[in-house]
């Protein structure tokens, strides 16, 4: 008796005698969370095994609300309850709207994340035919078990992994093994759940469900992948430093200046503005609308971003690993230049291999359809003349088909086949042709290419070989030139494939891809000691892999990522979902599954690589813009913090003023209203989101976050900011004593009010800060790049309005309480262009500084030959010809695709 037949007996019986569940497990798997009933919960046992534990659900609201937690948001609610008990209502209200616009920013981010493997579920077959108490019934595919009994006919999607029964099905499992053709399986071979039936009606037996499948593994290991976004764990480098730094330096504040005899919930509330100030809140607001801009501009070169913080990582994506079917090839076979025998022609070779295929639509498979086209539109063969009265299809015991024809207008019959080139050049028993036809074949397979034999029959009934045609899966046109550009961008390319190892060979050889393609053997267990101790470093050298398994794919990417490389990896198919979502940048190519759209970070929506090399090139321009900003948002931190700090701690204006009857007396601490800490935040922040519009030139080699040059590039701004900023009071306060200053005295300033000091002090500070960012934007001189206008325009327009406002100070509300901060005046005009000139002289000195200090980094790396991710290519103009040509290369290349597609018309 067959392992069918046992199996098929047994399923009958399992039905009438279902799993059995202990109370025990059934009270689990039936849980309030869960609403099983006992059968759902019985199916779901066979299915999944005893651990199948039922998902809780997650209330959206509650899920909304976590973003309004956090060390950040707390500390906003910290301000705001003591803005609440101080009963000062414009900043309560103030801070309410910066924490709202905070926790939406970062739920909008997220909530359409982490959904590949709804994806992988919703690309399953919906239904299933099964046999059940000897019937045959239309069931939901979730709702089979192991042994039961499923027909699979012409077209059906596999419900789940079988074991055939008898006779044989082409299947198409390209998209879970990664293979160009389909194959042939027999009676007792296990296909995949998620394949295609190509051919055949059979029926066979429920082998491996939900989970225990080869798609539920593959599900499996990406669900496994939780990994954090390697820009999210730089924001919170910077975050988490400029936190601890703030907070020594806040509670140093809060005890020095109650110790003064400040009003204590005064004096808090400033504390915690200024590490609100400093964290900085809106770093994540700014940063994802650079790449929401970023995104926008590749959606309309056909690459869809689904996860932001995945174009970060694409600007300093160092390695690429792209599958190749379908993607650095057609996925469609394609005849060779064929060989020929004797005096046979072209014509002839192609009329005897059509001949001897199905030219019937819909009924033929890869190889008859490729052959009867190329007769039929290359060598203008016409099968119309000829009637087929007999045919055997391919199997793969003879290896080859044949058919029976008879000339409708000779009247001749004669036989036609088609098959292994070893195969049919036995039957033609003509040992003239032996050695040129088997030379030619080991060399076709050595280059991996799949051969035809092709023979036919003569008057005497001898069969007579015609020629060799061979096949293969060629590159797309644009696949060598893309990857040529990947090189000169500082990537390499690895091409990973299920495909038989000679295939990836030739594939890589007509790439210039490189020569070192290994087999999958390396990361099997069958490896030798000597392979598993070498591996790391095979991986990282070699130019490909073959015949892979997505455990393969994944485990690659695993192994290059504990390498420090940032991995990309591109694939079409459910095979390529984990190693997608594992990947720092998985890339879906046009044309793939669901489920590898749902696991990858970018899915391609044009046909070919070459849309890649303009991903990358934006996505660096886009890094640029966020380093930019990262300098920029710190200097204006270190200028805030170390400011309050010093003047808090260190200075008494008491000590400068001079008492008469038209003056208070100013307070023992100097500060600013809470109101003006936040103005200068939010201004900063909501103004510099014009930067994701920022003219930037782009690296030459992959982007990498040098956190050491980004932070002394910043303290040396802030710093000289904050000595200017320092100078300025000290000049201010001074000029409140009878008689002034004698070098305002010559400006021709009288005496200032201590409201005016405070506010020539905002406007300073605020100034700077928009100043600042021209220089943070550019390595060398601040002149040398023009800002985008979007950028030069709000930060203009926050200029002006902080001026107009200073000179027209109105925000002096009552707090309904004491408070040790008076009221800010308005300042002259006169007043406000001193500032104005102040801060220019200033804002030359920071380039100045900035310039030499950016010239001694880069001859240091120099020097030490490390990657400190401090690229002189944008420091010269011929990278900006290196980017022109780039971009001119990939806009003719799109067009030509485009005129390919039809889409332009001349």
């Amino acid at each position: 008796m067959s392992d069918y037949k046992k199996l098929a007996d047994k399923s009958e019986e399992e039905h009438k005698n279902p799993s059995a569940l202990t109370p025990q497990q059934l009270d689990e798997m039936r849980t309030p969370e869960s609403g099983l009933t006992s059968g759902e919960a019985r199916r779901r046992y066979d299915r999944d095994g005893p651990n199948a534990l039922p998902e809780k659900k997650v209330n959206p609201c509650l899920k909304f609300l976590s973003y309004y937690w956090g060390p950040m948001p707390i500390m906003i609610w910290a301000a705001i309850i003591i803005e609440l008990a101080r009963l000062a209502w414009l900043d309560f209200g103030v801070l309410m709207v910066l924490q709202f616009v905070n926790g939406f920013v970062g739920w909008h981010e997220e909530k359409n994340a982490g959904n590949a493997i709804e994806a992988l579920k919703k690309s399953l077959a919906l239904k299933a035919r099964v046999k059940r108490d000897g019937k045959w019934e239309e069931i939901k595919a979730s709702e089979l078990v192991i042994g039961d009994r499923v027909g699979i006919r012409l077209g059906d999607i596999l419900p789940a992994d079988c074991q055939l029964g008898p006779g044989y099905a082409e299947i198409d499992q390209s998209a879970l093994t990664g293979e160009s053709l389909a194959v042939t399986r027999y009676e007792g071979d296990i296909v995949y759940q998620g394949s295609v039936c190509k051919r055949g009606d059979l029926e066979a037996i429920v082998a491996a469900t939900g989970a225990r499948t080869f798609f539920g593994k593959t599900s499996t290991l990406v669900a496994s992948v939780t990994q954090r976004g390697n820009l999210q764990k730089i924001l919170l480098k910077v975050a988490f430093s400029l936190l601890i730094i703030s907070t020594i330096l806040a509670v140093i504040i809060l005890i020095v200046v109650s110790v003064r005899g400040n009003n204590f919930l005064e004096s808090l509330s400033i504390c915690v503005v200024l590490m609100v100030a400093s964290i900085p809140i809106a770093m994540q607001v700014v940063c994802a609308t650079t790449m929401a801009v970023g995104a926008h501009a590749l959606a309309k070169r056909r690459a869809i971003v689904s996860r932001l913080s995945a174009i970060e990582e694409l600007a300093g994506m160092t390695i690429l690993c792209s599958d190749k079917t379908g993607t650095l090839t057609k996925n469609e076979l394609t005849i060779q230049q064929p060989m020929l025998l004797k005096s046979y022609s072209v014509e002839d070779l192609f009329l005897v291999a059509g001949l001897a295929a199905k030219r019937e639509q819909g009924s033929q498979d890869a190889i008859d359809k490729c052959v009867t086209e190329y007769g039929i539109n290359k060598c203008r063969v016409s099968y119309s003349g000829y009637e087929e009265e007999d045919f055997i299809p391919f199997d793969p015991k003879i290896k080859r088909t044949e058919s029976t024809v008879r000339n409708s207008r000779s009247g001749e019959t004669f036989k036609c086949t088609k098959g292994a080139p070893q195969v049919v050049l036995a039957m033609c028993n003509d040992p003239s042709i032996e050695e040129e036809v088997s030379r030619n074949v080991m060399d076709l397979a050595a280059r991996g290419y799949r051969t035809l034999g092709v023979a036919r029959t003569n008057k005497d009934g001898k069969w007579s070989m015609l020629g060799l045609i061979s096949l293969y899966d060629p590159p797309r046109d644009d696949t060598k030139e893309t990857i040529q550009k990947a090189i000169q961008m500082g990537l390499k390319v690895k091409m990973i494939t299920g495909d038989q190892t000679a295939i990836a060979k030739e594939t890589a050889r007509l790439l210039n891809l490189g020569d070192r393609i290994y087999n999958s053997e390396l990361l099997s267990d069958e490896a030798t000691a000597v392979q598993r101790e070498l591996l790391n470093s095979i991986i990282d050298e070699a130019d490909g892999f073959a015949e892979v398994f997505p455990e393969h794919k994944y485990a690659i990417v695993a192994i290059l990522q504990e390498r420090k490389k940032r991995v990309g990896m591109t694939g079409d198919g459910v095979n390529d979902a984990p190693a997608l979502k594992k990947a720092d940048v998985g890339i879906a190519v046009d044309g793939a599954t669901d489920a590898a759209r749902a696991a990858a970070d970018i899915v391609l929506t044009l046909p070919g690589l070459s849309v890649i090399i303009e991903a990358v090139y934006r996505a660096r321009k886009i890094f640029q813009r966020m380093q930019n900003y990262c300098i920029y948002r710190i200097a204006c931190t270190f200028q805030l913090l170390i400011f309050f700090f010093i003047t808090m701690v260190a200075i008494n204006p008491r000590d400068f003023a001079y008492h008469d009857s038209h003056h208070k007396t100013p307070p023992k601490v100097f500060a600013l209203p809470v109101l003006t800490i936040v103005i200068i935040t939010l201004l900063n922040d909501g103004t510099i989101i014009s930067i994701a519009y920022d003219k930037v030139t782009v690296s030459r080699t992959p982007n990498k976050w040098n956190l050491i040059l980004i932070f002394s590039i910043a303290v040396l701004l802030g710093g000289v900011a904050f000595i200017s900023s320092m100078i300025m009071l000290l000049w201010g306060l001074a000029n409140m004593a009878h008689g002034g200053t004698p070098f305002l005295n010559a400006l021709g300033f009288d005496r200032w009010r201590y409201g005016e000091v405070m506010t020539m002090i905002f406007l300073k500070i605020c100034i700077s800060n928009f100043l600042t960012v021209y220089s943070a934007r550019c390595k060398s001189w601040f002149f040398t790049r023009t800002p985008g206008k979007f950028l030069a325009i709000s930060t203009c327009c926050s200029m002006i309005l902080t001026t107009i406002l200073s000179c027209y100070w109105y925000l002096n509300f009552s707090t309904g309480g004491s408070s040790s901060i008076p009221d800010m005046n308005s300042i002259s005009w006169s007043i406000a262009g001193y500032v104005w000139v102040c801060n220019i002289i200033v804002f030359i000195a920071q380039d100045i500084a900035k310039y030499f200090a950016m010239m001694a980094f880069e001859k240091y790396y120099a020097i030490t030959g490390k990657d400190g991710g401090f690229s002189s290519a944008v420091l010269t103009d011929s990278f900006l010809i290196f980017n022109e040509n780039v971009r001119k290369s990939i806009v003719t290349r799109r067009s030509m695709a485009a005129a390919h597609a039809g889409e332009f018309k001349h």
